[in-house]
């Protein structure tokens, strides 16, 4: 199959973006500290079945960095981009950061949605002690960065004490850590003006109608299992797949049983 690689304009930015495979679309969100890579795993694996989009985050990859004082909203680039790729719907999935962009981009245009995919999930307005070790854990490597630089950053990402370390594949951890030190950590030296999403999406979970798969992990950061919790009991059309002896990177540790939790879901619909 043949990749496409282009450079969209979306939103006043420009996102870079790949596509491949043909028939439903499935359009992929990454996580923190990383890009589009985190999902090389499913890119081709997905495209012998849909259509395949994943790009990389304003701030992340190849695409455009933030300017300070010119606010922003990934959901407002999602938005765009999918406009200008001239899809009308799609089964939008997102892992972990990018599952809270994917949610809350539903609670902004619905219509774009076939079906809703969280792995690792994380939603907006979500607050707990697991958040917080999450978080300071994630500042601690902007911290890092500031002191020692990307390099350093990238290899302490998958060593978060919330990311449960000790269980990650070795393989797992050092693929974490290369994508994590080819990001910009633009936001730990500059004032970030990502704007958050009012309401947030716990206040609106219950109005989601659409299918929803979450994907989780036995030893997934506890922030994100209390998610999981949390979107079982408010939306109505939800599946869960829980993944025994994987992390919160089960996508790159166990592909073949998370690939194969996406598609069954998608053609089960």
């Amino acid at each position: 199959m043949k990749r496409q690689q282009q450079v969209v304009d979306a939103n006043g930015v420009q996102l870079f973006c790949e596509r491949i495979g043909s028939g439903e679309t499935v359009v992929l969100v990454h996580g923190g500290g990383g890009d589009r890579r985190h999902w090389d795993e499913q890119f081709q694996a997905l495209a012998a079945h849909f259509d395949v989009i994943r790009y990389d985050l304003r701030g992340y990859g190849q695409s455009n960095l933030p300017i300070e004082g010119q606010p922003y909203r990934h959901q407002d680039d999602l938005i765009d981009l999918l406009d200008t790729l001239g899809v009308t719907r799609a089964h939008i999935a997102g892992y972990s950061l990018g599952s809270q962009v994917v949610v809350d981009t539903y609670t902004l245009a619905p219509h774009l949605f076939q079906s809703i995919i969280t792995a690792g999930p994380f939603v907006s307005g979500h607050t707990s002690s697991a958040v917080d070790d999450l978080f300071g854990g994630y500042a601690a490597c902007g911290s890092l960065f500031r002191e020692k630089g990307a390099l350093a950053a990238g290899d302490a990402f998958p060593n978060i004490p919330a990311f449960n370390p000790k269980y990650i594949a070795a393989g797992a951890k050092e693929r974490v850590a290369e994508v994590a030190r080819e990001y910009s950590w633009w936001w730990a030296d500059h004032e970030d003006p990502l704007e958050p999403l009012e309401p947030p999406a716990t206040e609106v979970l219950k109005d989601i109608h659409v299918p929803v798969l979450t994907i989780t992990a036995e030893y997934d950061a506890r922030a994100c299992l209390e998610v999981a919790d949390l979107m079982e009991e408010q939306i109505p059309q939800i599946s869960r797949v829980d993944i025994p002896g994987a992390t919160h990177f089960m996508l790159i540790e166990q592909p073949r049983v998370f690939n194969s939790a996406i598609i069954d879901f998608i053609k089960g619909i």
